[in-house]
């Protein structure tokens, strides 16, 4: 009877055990020099994306998936770091990277391209967060922080050639949207990100936001405000907008082309793009395109080059 009552004693142990950990997510403290932009890695044979981010950030790494849920992290604190102010664009305020009570940091997503001599690039991205015990990422209007590693193949070895852990935050619910890779000059890679933001249940508005090499490091070069807006009734006015680098005589930084498409509804006049306030004053309904150019100023970054081309139905 004795035996049985240890017995029970140690099972019940185990899934009180079981119960914490399942809620009581740990982090590991990082020396500073892990967040060096002068840090080295190489990777030799094939480049796997979660195992180079673990050895980028080596914390306390957790799985938590679940079916089509996907919920890979890494958790970690920097006692010894001293804090960098960063923006976070949701509402352009001032935050402290790496995070006071620890970071989970995420993969984004991996670019590959090569340059015009033929050099092969692995671009890296990943999103950092606030630790949360539970593992989850909360805060509707907090961003997440994106961060850079990019690595060179030099004979059959990918070489760490720049680490920036942080270059701002993006998103919503600390979480930063995959950027796209896009080609803006002669070798000349970045990346734009769009963000969509807005209160429950919409409307939402879309920002671009391209971050590029500048100055030695990426940083936001780029802002376009309320290029979109979703997720609306159906008797409010909506948008969506795409964009390219057209090919120029511009050998860095070519011109921008944000290409907005959508309908207006005149009874939603407040909230139109100042280009189409006019034509809805006179009709109540319609589509309308409108071409925005942004050029870059040195010193400055992208401008708006007014005035916008439109077209209205």
């Amino acid at each position: 009877m004795k035996q049985v009552f240890f017995c029970l004693l140690w099972s019940l142990g185990i899934i009180f055990n079981c119960a914490a950990q399942d809620g009581d997510l740990q982090k590991k403290n990082l020396s500073d020099t892990m967040l060096l932009p002068t840090r080295t890695l190489q990777v030799k044979g094939s480049f796997d994306d979660l195992k180079v981010l673990k050895q980028l950030f080596p914390g306390k790494y957790y799985d938590l998936s679940s079916g089509k849920y996907k919920n890979q992290l890494i958790n970690w604190e920097c006692k010894t770091c001293k804090p960098k102010p960063y923006i976070d664009e949701n509402e352009g305020s001032s935050y402290d990277f790496p995070y006071a009570e620890g970071t989970a940091t995420r993969l984004l997503k991996v670019y590959n391209y090569k340059d015009s001599s033929g050099t092969q690039y692995k671009m890296l991205t990943f999103n950092h967060s606030e630790f949360d015990p539970d593992g989850m990422q909360i805060s509707r209007f907090t961003g997440g922080t994106i961060g850079f590693a990019k690595f060179t193949l030099i004979d059959s070895v990918w070489t760490l050639k720049y680490f920036q852990p942080a270059a701002g935050a993006y998103g919503a619910f600390s979480q930063c949207p995959s950027p796209e890779l896009i080609l803006i000059g002669h070798d000349q890679y970045a990346f734009m990100i769009k963000s969509s933001n807005g209160g429950a249940g919409g409307p939402f508005y879309g920002n671009l936001y391209l971050l590029a090499g500048a100055d030695g490091t990426y940083k936001e070069v780029l802002g376009a405000n309320w290029v979109e807006r979703t997720n609306v009734d159906e008797n409010m006015s909506a948008w969506t907008c795409t964009y390219n680098a057209p090919v120029s005589n511009k050998r860095f930084f070519r011109d921008i082309i944000v290409t907005i498409k959508g309908t207006y509804n005149a009874d939603d006049f407040e909230d139109l793009p100042e280009e189409v306030k006019p034509y809805a004053k006179s009709n109540k309904k319609g589509t309308f395109t409108l071409a925005k150019r942004y050029v870059y100023k040195w010193g400055k970054g992208y401008q708006f080059q007014g005035p916008a081309g439109v077209i209205v139905d």
